[in-house]
């Protein structure tokens, strides 16, 4: 266990995933974690795995792996002598975590209200997990985690022609709890310069779901001003496929990808063709027939060898018994065991790794966080970004956003390749600095251009790495060694420097040069196989697994930061992006390692009520429903106006609904087709039944709720003038009022006051122009 946040005390009043997930990341930090549950206990006790499947609320997978670690109590908050204990923990501790629903009177009778705890403990950090967030229009509308995803644009039309779909494995609430332990850590920062009364993070799981989407609401904006439509169908290709031996990701990231695809597979004439076939042309279907018979004469590792030979991104589709398999996890030794006396079963390891001189070998000084800024609260903070893509540059968005002097480094031979996504919207001249996708992971930063290859370049970056306090790359990792700019290198230079390294496939490992992007990791890590309905394909999630893996780089970078601060140390800081989504994904593992079950792809069911996602009678608007009890079942049929289903004893109960799950989704249909998705909606939640009409790109922009709690931050760029850019998914109070502070940069926009900082003359910057080491123009 690391011990980067020892002596930090912990206080968790939570239940199920978000919360546990929340406390066990700062856990895995070293953090001290009490996880205090009422006398019936976590429900997640109940969830599973088992061991034989049998339910032992002592023996459950899944609660284990999220709570081992924590010293665990049960109180019960009617009892006042129990009260006082839950208050004296709290008393002495730095954080406390919770998720009960936003307005829950229990909050005000276990003394959760921020004026007790203000009496209890004024230095505390609080945070609070809830669906939509502590105030705003739908702080109280009944929600379920089906409908919570089909409001944030989660649920997808992942296969041509069916039902869209959630992801699976309850992934999203996973995303909740680790935007909330950075959330935490950054309220740290802020408690330290606001002593004497808490400090809140309120976060809302709605707006984390859509903090992890790929800027949909940018790209349909970006479309809907070209004339173009704004709810595209395409899918990456080829997709998730089937291979001799098992399913396979191959994966497109540009059209030399593609092209080299086609090249691979003996159809070349098809190199043409690759937004057709991504629509849903009539090509799409001449493809695939023809691609299949070469596809089945060839086993997933074979595929997987020669497309890597080739740079292409393949990935295989892991699910819980094939990536114990996995060369790259076993060789990094990532699967570790769990459990007590009795049972034993395989659960992730922590999704991140910290190295680096211990603190009493160290040469450095402590320093403490010196000034802070609450409005700002990484104010002095010097990073040096050499990411590309998304994952470490949502990170170093996130620290420009909050007051961080983010340096980020391109090149005008080879820009962050994230500027080419959107082949669709390359307009003019300047079409690199028009992406939608480029522009929302990149404001809050100042680019700087370098030629890497160049020596003068290189020579540049170690001056500036002298002068940094953290940097960050999320390339492959031959990159940085390359160019001598990887760990024990930069210690050379700045001796207490923290790095950040986010390979896809971690530093070391059989695969660790493969090439590889968010489909890849999410079909490693076992996301896609759990995914899609039974009788299909494995489905991809589309991408969160970028900013996922961003969002637990900036946990671990924080716990770094704190660390230094206490012992004038760096660090080392690895986040291989495999291991995040596995992290994310642990129950297939779990219960594949505990009972030799392979984890089923569930569509859009639940396994302990009915609920499903049906059709309306506008064509492709879709609205989500969860029936989780008898109440729900009682107020639906109301508002279906259909008393005779509440005699059928076919759905007398929550099990015989189960049972009968077919029969309830033909009638639900029926009913649904005869109205709009928002009139189901409104109906259900007036009655308490969660029910969401299924969010697409281009409504994202209207949603009261996002408005009433300043989700978006509207911003000026250069070239493309104004828009709304999404923020961060939760408020801290007191703390920063914005999410945002400046635009998107230009290529180079800042090389000259980058480099004039450290005593590089105008003629000079003249002449690194002249030999291409610098410049404001990409090189075609």
């Amino acid at each position: 266990m690391s011990e980067e946040l020892s002596g930090l005390r912990v206080v968790e009043i939570g239940t199920e995933i978000s919360a546990p997930y929340c406390t066990k990341l700062l856990a895995d930090l070293g953090a001290e974690v009490h996880k205090i549950e009422t006398p019936a206990g976590d429900p997640l006790r109940w969830w599973g795995p088992f061991p034989g499947g049998r339910p032992d609320p002592d023996r459950a997978g899944l609660f284990d792996y999220l709570n081992s670690g924590k010293t665990r109590t049960r109180r019960d908050f009617a009892d006042e002598r129990d009260l006082a204990a839950v208050r004296d923990l709290i008393a002495g501790a730095d954080i406390l975590v919770e998720n009960l629903p936003a307005g829950d009177v229990r909050r005000q009778d276990w003394g959760l209200d921020g004026d007790s705890l203000a009496r209890v403990n004024p230095n505390l950090v609080v945070v609070r997990i809830s669906a939509f967030g502590q105030d705003g229009p739908l702080r109280d509308r009944p929600t379920s985690p089906l409908t919570l995803q089909a409001a944030a644009g989660w649920v997808n039309p992942r296969e041509f022609g069916r039902t869209p779909v959630q992801a699976g494995a309850r992934i999203p609430e996973y995303i909740a709890g680790g935007y909330a332990a950075l959330g935490a850590l950054t309220a740290l920062r802020v408690a330290a310069a606001e002593p004497g009364r808490p400090v809140e993070v309120d976060v809302s799981a709605y707006e984390a779901l859509l903090s992890t989407l790929p800027y949909p609401m940018l790209l349909a904006e970006r479309l809907k001003s070209m004339g173009l439509p704004t709810n595209t169908k395409a899918a990456p290709m080829l997709g998730i496929v089937r291979a001799a031996d098992g399913w396979i990701g191959i994966n497109c990231l540009t059209g030399q990808h593609w092209l080299d695809v086609c090249a691979m597979v003996g159809l070349p004439e098809f190199g043409e063709h690759q937004i057709a076939i991504m629509l849903g042309g009539p090509e799409r279907d001449e493809f695939f027939a023809k691609v299949q018979p070469w596809l089945d004469s060839q086993s997933v590792a074979e595929i997987v060898e020669l497309a890597q030979a080739m740079r292409i991104p393949a990935a295989p589709v892991n699910d819980g018994a094939s990536i114990l398999d996995c060369p790259q996890y076993r060789e990094r030794g990532f699967f570790v065991p769990g459990g007590g006396e009795g049972w034993r079963y395989l659960r992730p390891g922590a999704p991140f790794r910290l190295s680096g001189p211990a603190a009493a070998d160290a040469d450095g000084t402590a320093a403490g966080p010196g000034e802070v800024d609450p409005s700002l609260p990484f104010r002095g903070l010097r990073i040096f970004d050499l990411s590309t893509f998304w994952a470490g540059a949502y990170l170093t968005c996130y620290l420009g956003a909050f007051g961080a002097d983010v340096v980020k480094v391109e090149s005008i031979q080879r820009p962050d390749a994230h500027r080419y996504s959107g082949a669709l919207l390359r307009q003019g001249d300047d079409w690199y600095e028009r992406g939608p996708l480029w522009q929302g992971t990149n404001l809050n930063k100042r680019d700087l251009t370098l030629d890497l290859n160049s020596e003068r370049g290189r020579e540049l970056a170690r001056r500036l790495v002298a002068g940094a306090d953290v940097v960050v790359e999320n390339f492959s990792p031959r990159v940085v060694e390359q160019f001598g700019l990887d760990y024990d290198s930069l210690t050379g230079i700045k001796p207490d420097v923290i790095m950040v390294r986010m390979p896809g496939f971690g530093l070391q490992g059989p695969w660790r040069d493969y090439v590889g992007w968010a489909l890849n990791i999410e079909q490693l890590a076992g996301m896609s196989a759990v995914t899609g309905y039974p009788d299909g394909p494995p489905c991809n999630l589309q991408g969160p697994a970028d900013p996922i893996a961003g969002v637990h780089a900036g946990v671990a970078l924080l716990a770094a930061l704190r660390r230094r601060e206490r012992t004038g140390t760096g660090q080392l800081i690895e986040v291989a992006q495999i291991e995040v989504g596995a992290a994310v994904t642990a129950e297939p593992v779990i219960e594949y390692s505990m009972n030799g079950a392979v984890m089923r792809r569930e569509g859009n069911r639940h396994r302990s009520y009915v609920q499903g996602v049906y059709p309306t009678r506008d064509e492709d608007d879709w609205v989500a429903i969860s029936v989780r009890d008898d109440d729900d079942w009682a107020a639906l049929i109301a508002a279906m106006d259909a008393p005779q289903l509440g005699e059928d004893p076919r759905f007398a109960t929550a099990e015989s609904r189960r049972q009968h799950h077919d029969a309830l989704d033909e009638l639900f249909a029926a009913w649904t087709r005869q109205h709009s998705a928002e009139e189901v909606a409104e109906a259900l939640t007036a009655r308490g039944v969660p029910a969401e009409r299924v969010m697409t790109p281009d409504r994202m922009y209207d949603v009261p709720q996002l408005d009433a709690r300043g989700y978006y931050e509207e911003i000026e760029h250069p070239i493309t003038g104004r828009h709304r850019y999404p923020g961060w998914p939760f408020r801290i109070s007191p703390g920063p009022s914005r999410h945002h502070r400046t635009p998107p940069p230009t290529l180079g926009q800042h090389n000259a006051e980058v480099l004039g900082a450290i005593g590089v003359t105008a003629a000079e910057l003249d002449e690194l122009a002249a030999q291409q080491v610098i410049g404001r123009r990409l090189l075609e």
